[in-house]
């Protein structure tokens, strides 16, 4: 800074007229005394008389905030060689200063020479402040990159207390942050460990409340920030209490809130300077967050969630929320809905259609397929033919028959025309025979007809392409099943089947008929599981409560039984908690 003033003076001097030495001084606080910042020219030396007079000056000036000049009639005192002028400045950080001009013997005051004192002393004021800010500034960003090339927050913490409390002279430096609703000290300088529970981490913890309360920065003594109006009251007890000069707490920020705080204590007689304030605020402004990102990244997962949850809601406190709060609102009044309102609970699933009696048309012999007449999904009536075997042979055979029949019952009568009892008795009998023989193979040749045995529709069973093809006896060739009676099969999952009982209503929806459903009752629960589709279910069986014309055996769908009221938190969480309720269980040891 000094040879920012040096330069400055050297700027400016050489044209004010008759000056032999210029002074600029500076006052850090309003009581302190004046400093000598540079003397122009540099090489005059300035004796103890003539210095005492720039002070007096410089003093009065500042004093009456206006240009004073002092000329020898003006001195009271026997004849002075030169005349001064003084002009004070202000830099704009609460410091103040003043220019002050010793003029050659025979020279004075002009107009000419207090504008250039002017320009001297506003030149000054804005070096001063431009100087202050560059220093702060490197400061800052020196302290803050020092912590960012720490990875453990508490060593970054300490670390960085330590550096503060060296750039600025303090006696301690403290950083906490907020641990719920009051602050917790996460770091003292030049101590590596510290208790939180002594008097001394409880006095900063609640020093650091004051100030986040506030949300501003807090001073003890006040008048050192101009905030008379600010409550003080843990600060002045930690003075007093620890033996301070004083003290400073300035809120950290992160997010657009408060979430910590860094205090600053100086030592007795050392009291922090409007500079180390400024410097405090624009350290604490740039390290605050660094920290603050590390101390959450090291946070668990929890205190993460509290982290943000509270970010949150003192947004949503923000005037200019008023839209959001009102859309959280109604979020939360359809959350607690979902939680109290009760509904059906319906278990949900796959369901196909079965008639409730399917006869099989079989084979009554061996033969070959000669007609066909239907195939699976044709309705039928009863009588109706469905298929027909080759009769040739039974007809040749029944010819044959019928023939040996007439010829017996010939010889049966001339027997009986001659009185042969003995002929008659072994006529008789092949006549019967023959008669039996006969009546099998009217019987074979009614078998050869597949007929319906009653109204329905075929479920299985296509013979068109195997027209001529042999058969065996007893070999299923159609399916039937009636019109007028049906059953569902429902596959419920195994996490469900134990609200599934008998008499148990519902609802079903076909894929053929997915704009119509229709009602249900279960009938039966089969207590065996079967296994499919990489999971475990139970055969349920239930009965339409209202038939339709439109229906056929096999169609599917979805069925829903409705097994009680419930939240409808329960009803889209359960199966998840269930699931999870297992495996820890199957975990836990």
């Amino acid at each position: 800074m000094e040879s920012v003033a040096q330069a400055c003076l050297a700027l400016y001097c050489q044209a004010i007229p008759g000056a032999s030495r210029v002074v600029a001084s500076l006052r850090s606080e309003p009581d302190s005394p004046l400093a000598t910042l540079a003397v122009w020219p540099a090489a005059t030396p300035t004796g103890k008389r003539e210095l005492a007079i720039i002070e007096q000056l410089a003093g009065v000036a500042l004093a009456q905030g206006r240009t004073v000049t002092r000329s020898r009639r003006d001195a009271g005192e026997e004849p002075l060689q030169y005349s001064h002028a003084a002009v004070p400045f202000a830099t704009g950080d609460g410091r103040h200063g003043c220019v002050t001009a010793e003029l050659a013997e025979g020279a004075r005051s002009t107009p000419g020479m207090v504008d250039l004192l002017h320009g001297v002393a506003g030149c000054l004021a804005a070096a001063i402040a431009e100087d202050g800010k560059r220093r702060r500034l490197g400061a800052a960003l020196e302290v803050a990159s020092l912590a960012l090339e720490l990875d453990d927050f508490a060593t970054a913490a300490t670390r960085s207390a330590t550096e503060l409390s060296t750039r600025l002279g303090c006696e301690r430096v403290s950083i906490g942050f907020r641990n719920g609703s009051h602050v917790r000290v996460e770091a003292i300088s030049h101590s590596a460990r510290f208790d939180a529970r002594t008097q001394l981490a409880r006095a900063l913890a609640e020093a650091m409340d004051e100030a986040l309360d506030q949300d501003a920065v807090v001073a003890f003594p006040a008048h050192q920030e101009g905030g008379s109006g600010q409550i003080t009251r843990v600060h002045r007890e930690l003075v007093e209490t620890h033996a301070a000069g004083s003290v400073c707490t300035v809120p950290v920020a992160s997010g657009g809130r408060a979430v910590g705080a860094i205090c600053f204590e100086w030592p007795a007689g050392r009291a922090g300077d409007a500079d180390s304030r400024e410097l405090c605020r624009e350290l604490t402004a740039l390290l605050g967050p660094v920290l603050h990102m590390k101390r959450e990244r090291e946070a668990g997962l929890l205190s993460q969630l509290r982290t943000r949850t509270r970010a949150a809601l003192s947004r949503l406190q923000q005037p200019e929320r008023g839209g959001l709060r009102l859309v959280v609102a109604a979020v939360a009044v359809c959350v607690l809905g979902v939680g109290v309102v009760r509904v059906e609970h319906r278990v949900t699933a796959s369901a196909r259609l079965e008639g409730r009696v399917q006869r099989a048309i079989v084979a009554g012999l061996e033969g070959y397929i000669a007609e066909t007449h239907v195939r699976a999904g044709d309705v039928v009536r009863s009588g109706q033919l469905l298929a027909l075997l080759d009769q040739r042979d039974l007809l040749l055979e029944r010819q044959r028959l019928s023939a040996q029949r007439a010829q017996l019952r010939r010889e049966y009568r001339e027997a009986l025309a001659g009185h042969d009892r003995t002929q008659l008795s072994i006529l008789g009998a092949r006549v019967a025979q023959a008669e039996a023989e006969l009546r099998l193979v009217e019987e074979n040749l009614q078998r050869t007809q597949l007929v319906a045995p009653f109204d329905g529709v075929v479920v299985d069973g296509d013979l068109s392409q195997s027209l001529g093809s042999p058969v065996s006896r007893g070999e299923v060739l159609f399916q039937i099943a009636p019109l007028d009676g049906y059953r569902i099969i429902l596959e419920v999952d195994e996490r469900d089947i134990a609200a599934v009982q008998a008499g148990v209503r519902g609802r079903l929806a076909l894929t053929a008929l997915p704009r119509r459903t229709l009602p249900l009752t279960v009938e039966r629960v089969t207590p065996v599981s079967s296994a499919g589709d990489g999971r475990n279910y139970f055969r349920v069986e239930a009965h339409l409560d209202e038939p339709s014309g439109a229906l056929r055996p096999g169609m599917h769908g979805v069925g829903k039984l409705r097994v009680g009221r419930r939240s409808l938190v329960w009803i889209w969480t359960h199966g998840m908690l269930d699931w999870l309720r297992l495996r820890l269980w199957s975990f836990w040891p």
